[in-house]
């Protein structure tokens, strides 16, 4: 694929709803966790194409594609998303999703050293982002507990900011790789279903969350251009281990009542700690020149999904409310949501046809296995996309260009026959979630 590039393609999405989940259901377009992010990339799929103007995916896909540029390169761009969805459960009917839409910038600069055959990248870009916002009833639970109509919130952000080199060892061979620190954020306003502490296993209290930290990871890959219509690469990305920190606040009233405790003291507040782990993968990619003026653009992922979502871990710590500390006989509690999810394998494949001198036409198809299993998946954690569909083209001259892409998620649904969750309250459920999304991408070449 001839002329100016670009790229895009995951959501940890938060973690707790009725146990501490982790996907939203307002995830990026491309899968829960983001490969690409460029205008390109969309278009064609999510298929990282490597090119002497496209930093943005060299740095998020494989770095060995830094090697490409020949010159300053500045790219920048921004995705809206907007989700759509339902619920339905044994108290509601089609409940709808609240969520409004959403924007999320990026950015990346690449520059070569001592002659081209180094080349220096930094970036800024989105690894997941999902907000999540319905207003349903709370079923009954332990003891008959309700809380009645209730926001059920979360927000979820990754953010990575990286550092990487790209190296040209032969005409048509190079490697590259990064290192970079990524920023989680997590939020969650939502009844909240203890899962594992035993003396307060299944009950239920309303829960405000807020954690943030940092976590390091890197990534490495090659590229070899096979022949003058082919070029293959592979990209590899380690996990990242986040230990997020915070406060947990809430009010245990309505579950204390149901269990004859009405006296206690219901509200509390624990500082709060949340042990994320976001997946290590690795990307297979390449593009054929199939005629002068149209290419085609293949990929392949695996996301170790298994591995890093198999349990959310929680610690809160230092409660203040004494009739909660002396019911659990400590001020501390561990908890341990189950996630079970399953590694998954995108496959994603597009075309791309120049239209003259300046301008360009792209299509593109991902398919995707459904990561979340039905037993553990809620509202908040239906990050269940199996498909996506895109458009979009591109224009450019001299040094500039512009990109722009749409991405259609079809409606995807989930259900839950025995909810693997306690008090069994998202057993006979389901949901269905849809998403779209518009990317425009710029570059600046000097």
């Amino acid at each position: 694929m001839k002329r100016l590039a670009y790229r895009r393609s995951f959501p940890f999405a938060l973690l707790l709803s009725a146990s501490l989940g982790a996907a939203s259901s307002a995830a990026h377009a491309q899968g829960f966790y983001w490969n690409t992010v460029s205008a390109r990339a969309t278009a064609v799929g999510g298929v990282y194409v490597p090119s002497a103007t496209a930093p943005l995916d060299a740095m998020s896909t494989n770095p060995a594609g830094l090697a490409e540029l020949k010159r300053h390169v500045v790219e920048a761009g921004a995705t809206g998303v907007f989700a759509r969805g339902s619920f339905i459960n044994s108290v509601n009917n089609n409940v709808p999703m609240r969520t409004a839409p959403g924007a999320v910038p990026f950015g990346a600069f690449g520059m070569p050293l001592h002659g081209g055959r180094f080349v220096m990248g930094f970036s800024a870009l989105p690894e997941l982002t999902s907000v999540s916002n319905w207003t349903y009833l709370d079923a009954p639970g332990a003891l008959g507990a309700s809380y009645g109509l209730q926001q059920n919130k979360s927000a979820v952000t990754v953010f990575r900011s990286a550092a990487g080199v790209g190296m040209t060892l032969h005409s048509r061979l190079s490697i590259g790789a990064t290192f970079g620190v990524s920023y989680n954020s997590n939020l969650l306003h939502s009844p909240y279903i203890f899962q594992s502490q035993p003396v307060v296993k299944g009950l239920k209290t309303l829960l405000d969350l807020k954690t943030s930290g940092t976590g390091v990871n890197g990534s490495a890959g090659f590229l070899l251009k096979a022949s003058r219509r082919v070029q293959v690469g592979v990209g590899y990305r380690s996990p990242t281990y986040v230990r997020s920190t915070g406060v947990a606040t809430g009010n245990l009233g309505v579950q204390l009542a149901a269990a004859g405790l009405g006296g206690a003291r219901p509200d509390f507040r624990y500082d709060a700690v949340v042990h994320n782990v976001f997946p290590q993968g690795i990307t297979a990619h390449g593009n054929v020149a199939l005629t002068p003026k149209l290419s085609l653009a293949l990929q392949g992922e695996w996301l170790n999904w298994k591995r890093a979502f198999k349990t959310l871990n929680v610690d809160l710590s230092n409660g203040n409310n004494a009739d909660i500390n002396g019911l659990l006989k400590s001020s501390s509690l561990h908890d341990e949501v189950p996630l079970d999810w399953k590694n998954q394998f995108p496959v994603r494949a597009g075309l791309e046809r120049s239209l003259g001198e300046s301008m360009v036409a792209r299509v593109g198809y991902v398919h995707a296995n459904n990561a979340v299993p039905g037993s553990t998946t809620t509202p908040l954690t239906a990050a269940i996309f199996t498909d996506q569909v895109a458009a979009g083209g591109g224009w450019h001259k001299g040094g500039f260009a512009v990109d722009g892409a749409y991405a259609f998620v079809p409606t995807a649904a989930s259900h839950t026959g025995i909810s693997k969750l306690k008090a069994g309250e998202y057993s006979n459920s389901s949901v269905h979630v849809g998403t779209q999304v518009l990317t425009v991408t710029t570059v600046w070449v000097f």
